[in-house]
């Protein structure tokens, strides 16, 4: 039986047909020996009633009601604030998470992983639509790029880490661009981010996830976080590099207008040489970008070692 040292957080919204099942599938796991919270953030069904009687019933369940819908990431704050445990682990209510990996989350934190993510790509995926699945794939290479740290699943709900990181982790967020942003800051930071296998199965209940307006978020969140945590030498690098860009965008749009006359109006282009150019300056830019993202990988690594030294040492 593990002790209970880990508080599993679970935020809902009107989440009435899956709630019992999550809750009770932990339970079946580890009876009593983990905190379990559950943040009801303004629902309109049975969700907090349900919730409720699952406490009454299990003195370590405790449930919070939000009178104001405040987001998923409110119901975040909310219930790691309540926690007691020194393992935050964040699960969904939808029950697309199976609460057996909840042990594989602990294991890795005891072995010094800073951040753990259970990938739904590690082992293949089937319960999600093709268009989500695409767009996981692609922020998940953006996020790969972005921090330099290969990560399957930046997007997923289902993470661990420990309660004393999370002012650390924590990102200004408001929608299920926080998990994105979380993975891409720690990578920034240096931390130690450990990915294991899960399976990922048909949620209860109605989504509420809008691919497009949520996609657009996450694309958004990837470019705000990557400024934002990116050391001031990285991006004086980095600057040639987006000037280059603008430069070979120039050079190919000239380009394109001439083959455009060429087809229309049989017009022969003047700048023959434009597209070999444009072709040119965008690899040379993508090397330059890419040199500065190793470098501030290095550096924030390097201050992560120094980090742990000094903790080690006692200073």
């Amino acid at each position: 039986m593990i002790p209970m040292k880990a508080s599993i957080i679970i935020p809902a919204y009107n989440e009435e047909e899956a709630i019992e099942p999550v809750v009770n599938e932990i339970l079946e796991q580890f009876k009593d020996s983990i905190e379990i919270i559950i943040v009801d953030d303004g629902s309109s069904d049975k969700t907090y009633p349900r919730s409720l009687k699952l406490s009454k019933e299990h003195k370590n369940i405790k449930v919070i009601k939000h009178k104001i819908n405040q987001g998923k990431v409110g119901g975040i704050r909310t219930g790691i604030n309540a926690a007691t445990g020194d393992y935050i682990i964040l699960t969904d209510a939808d029950y697309t998470y199976p609460a057996r990996y909840i042990t594989n989350f602990i294991k890795e934190l005891d072995n010094g992983a800073d951040l753990v993510l259970g990938s739904r790509f590690l082992n293949g995926i089937n319960n999600m639509p093709l268009f989500n699945r695409v767009g996981n794939t692609l922020f998940s290479f953006l996020t790969t790029y972005i921090s330099c740290v290969n990560i399957t699943d930046g997007q997923t709900g289902y993470r661990a880490f420990r309660k004393d990181m999370f002012d650390k982790l924590d990102v200004k967020a408001k929608s299920l661009e926080f998990e994105t942003k979380m993975t891409v800051r720690s990578a920034k930071y240096g931390y130690n981010i450990v990915e294991i296998p899960i399976e990922y199965r048909e949620r209860l209940g109605t989504s509420k996830l809008n691919p497009v307006v949520d996609g657009f978020k996450m694309f958004k969140a990837l470019i705000s976080i990557g400024i934002k945590e990116t050391s001031i030498i990285s991006k004086a690098i980095m600057i040639p590099s987006i000037m280059l860009t603008i430069i070979a965008f120039y050079f190919g749009s000239i380009s394109i207008i001439e083959t455009i006359k060429w087809y229309v109006y049989s017009i022969p282009a003047i700048h023959g040489y434009y597209p070999l150019l444009t072709t040119l300056l965008l690899l040379i830019s993508v090397q330059v970008f890419s040199i500065g993202v190793v470098i501030d990988y290095l550096t924030k690594k390097l201050d992560r070692i120094e980090e742990n030294i000094k903790i080690t040492k006692g200073l």
